[in-house]
């Protein structure tokens, strides 16, 4: 019998990057700015929330005088980052899950990811 098992090691400047919330602010604006407004027929930030079990839109907030928005994508990572399934390897599987494996290659770019997998026999 065989079994798939995929692992994932990921290592930032010579520290381990294991949880969403040690990602770099300006990365996730990086996320942000791919996955608010994806591509015609793209999958974005909607199906990401999805994939990481939120069965809801999260709403842009506007704030007084000073009318601003706050991109869903950040604002999924950082309500996601309390959970306790929000690791990198997880994020990363679900932007792969989602077809984007063009966000998942700026994280693995940024923080040096080795994505190993293997085929393992049982």
């Amino acid at each position: 019998k065989q079994w798939y098992q995929r692992r994932v090691a990921i290592t930032a400047g010579g520290a381990e990057l294991e949880h969403v919330s040690e990602i770099n602010p300006e990365i996730k604006l990086e996320l942000a700015r791919m996955l608010d407004q994806p591509c015609r027929g793209g999958k974005g930030w909607r199906e990401l929330a999805n994939e990481l079990g939120y069965q809801y839109e999260i709403k842009a907030r506007v704030g007084g005088d000073d009318a601003y928005l706050i991109s869903p994508t950040v604002s999924l990572l950082n309500r996601w980052q309390f959970t306790n399934t929000a690791t990198v390897e997880n994020l990363l599987k679900s932007l792969h899950s989602i077809e984007r494996s063009d966000c998942a290659c700026l994280l693995e770019t940024k923080y040096n990811v080795i994505l190993i997998e293997c085929l393992t026999t049982v």
